[in-house]
């Protein structure tokens, strides 16, 4: 009202537009998130009929208030729903329109397409503009959620020494953090010819190796390109999934990540959709990316024990298996013979005069005979026998025996192969099915020193 206007305007009428205007303003401020939903479209129809009210007041025959009708559309498009913003819109235009009837001059009918037509342009950008900010913050929540499991389970894989159980768990883990029906990890098998399954969650595959020539399975595709493979839809499905096609549910659509260390693949993760997802989507890209990477240090760790493992339980100087290990496996072989209803023989063997020989030739010759004996009574043996070295120049030995005389026959031979023209004595026991691991091995250590008190260089049976 400070500004120009037509000397024919009603001025007390366009104040009293501003005072309802400002009034309900106030009103709406101050009852803030009490406003139900219905009294914000009935305000919104009231200042669509105070503009038209404008309009009428002001005494022009173009008036510069219809632009105000610009705001109805902003306001609806980016509160309202698609459908209550095209009602208010219709509801403006119509309204409108009846300001116009009265007005045969200045082309009634371009000036109302015009001003239509930019609430609507104006509405839809808003719409785009808002609809956009919502899938982004919805993306990035979802993200978010997602970052959040991984790091959990990154937190509960980290406690675990158990190399398979953490593969399942991760898998596990997968399979709930991505809504998918199954969650399978693939790696190459020992003869690099295909992909095995080491890890699993949720509906198993039928198919557990993925050859890597002559099938267009889709994790055998992300293993050689390094790149993530999808497939969305029954025949892309079909024809990407040959591990899926015995278990009477095919999945509606794929997704198999690489698992990368040092820029190169080690393992594929797969996941399998009950419902049509879209690999493309910001928030599953991302998740997967994190898994993978989770994956890949879920591998490195369980090598990395399996490496830790294997030097804790092997002897450094031979490379047979030390003390520790023959302590836990010896009762692993008597539970076995007596499942199997087999005999069971126990051989302690010790070099004779080693500590002359070392004293002679010296500490690294020493080493070097302990190493040959051990790579040679190795060459003779069966590959259900165990050789263990129990300490200095002394080893143990666990037979699957067959007979008395086959034992010492064994025996027999590791002493031949001794190296360096060293002899060797040893004591032979068999387990009678009732003796502990201690006792057994306490006969076998009786019946050595027996047979180096016999004057060395022979078997002694108990």
């Amino acid at each position: 009202m400070v500004l120009p206007h037509s000397p024919d305007a009603s001025e007390a009428g366009l104040w009293s537009n501003i005072g309802v205007a400002l009034a309900v303003g106030v009103a709406l401020l101050a009852s803030g998130s009490r406003v139900p939903d219905w009294a914000l479209h009935a305000t919104l129809v009231g200042g669509v009929l105070l503009i038209a009210r404008a309009v009428y007041l002001s005494g022009e025959e173009v008036s510069f208030y219809s632009v105000w009708f610009i705001w109805v559309g902003l306001y609806s498009f980016y509160f309202f729903s698609r459908l209550a913003a095209a009602l208010h819109v219709g509801f403006a235009a119509v309204v409108y329109a009846l300001t116009l009837v009265d007005e045969p001059s200045m082309s009634p009918v371009a000036r109302w397409l015009t001003t239509m037509a930019t609430l609507v342009v104006a509405g839809v950008f808003i719409d785009t503009l808002v609809r956009r900010a919502h899938r982004q913050a919805e993306s990035a929540e979802e993200s978010a959620a997602g970052m959040a499991a991984v790091a959990e389970v990154s937190h509960q894989l980290s406690r675990l020494s158990d190399s398979v159980a953490a593969r399942s768990e991760l898998c596990e883990a997968a399979r709930e953090i991505s809504g998918a029906l199954s969650a399978v990890l693939w790696e190459p098998a020992p003869d690099g010819a295909s992909l095995t399954v080491i890890g699993s969650a949720g509906v198993e595959p039928d198919q557990r190796a993925l050859p890597f020539v002559g099938q267009s399975a889709g994790a055998a595709r992300a293993f050689t390109t390094g790149e993530p493979v999808s497939a969305v839809g029954a025949e892309a499905v079909r024809a990407a999934t040959p591990e899926s096609r015995g278990v009477g549910l095919l999945p509606s659509s794929c997704l198999w990540q690489p698992v990368l260390r040092d820029h190169q693949p080690v393992a594929v993760l797969g996941l399998y959709f009950g419902t049509k997802v879209e690999p493309a989507k910001r928030s599953l890209r991302t998740v997967t990316e994190l898994l993978a990477a989770e994956a890949a240090v879920t591998l490195q760790r369980g090598e990395l024990l399996e490496r830790m493992e294997a030097m804790v339980r092997t002897d450094n100087l031979t490379g047979l298996p030390n003390r520790r290990a023959w302590e836990d496996q010896l009762p692993r072989e008597m539970a076995r013979a007596l499942r199997d209803s087999r005999e069971l023989t126990v051989a302690m063997l010790d070099l004779d005069r080693f500590k002359a020989f070392n004293d002679e030739f010296g500490r690294q010759a020493g080493d070097r005979l302990l190493k040959q004996a051990a790579g040679a009574w190795s060459g003779v043996l069966r590959a259900t026998d165990l050789l263990a070295r129990r300490g200095g120049e002394k080893f143990v030995l666990a037979l699957s025996s067959t007979s008395p005389q086959a034992d010492t026959g064994i025996i027999e031979r590791l002493r031949e192969v001794t190296p360096e023209g060293v002899t060797c004595s040893a004591g032979l026991v068999r387990w009678d099915g009732r003796e502990s691991a201690e006792d057994l091995l306490g006969r076998a250590d009786a019946a050595l020193h027996a047979a180096k008190r016999a004057g060395r260089d022979r078997i002694v049976s108990l």
